[in-house]
């Protein structure tokens, strides 16, 4: 019995392979940084940060109607919410690198009041 166990041991292939292998490395995309106010209206608001180098999702919120906005897609650092009504938002903002997307981070802020 000792020698047939010995001959299956054998054959099974080694778990120390000289066989390449290689590892994911964790890529971490980084999350919008610098966001900064860069001019508001009655109706509209604009925002400022200091990524680079990747797509970013922008949306928002409307407090007093529960409205989500749909998400906007941008290259630019930069962008102008336009035409908003009056009322309590929160902004959002996430990069975007290919499959990899950062945490998001909110802006608050009043329009029209």
């Amino acid at each position: 019995m000792l020698h047939l166990l010995a001959f299956l041991l054998l054959l099974v292939p080694s778990t120390h392979a000289t066989f390449p292998t290689t590892e994911a490395i964790p890529f971490a995309c980084p999350d919008v940084s610098g966001l900064q106010k860069t001019g508001e209206t009655s109706n509209s608001i604009s925002y400022a940060w200091s990524n680079t180098g990747a797509e970013y999702k922008l949306w928002y919120t409307r407090e007093e109607d529960t409205y989500t906005s749909s998400f906007i897609y941008t290259y630019n650092t930069s962008y102008s919410f336009t035409g908003l009504s009056a009322g309590h938002y929160t902004f959002y903002f996430q990069a975007l690198c290919g499959a990899e997307t950062s945490g998001y981070i909110g802006a608050e802020d009043i329009i029209g009041n």
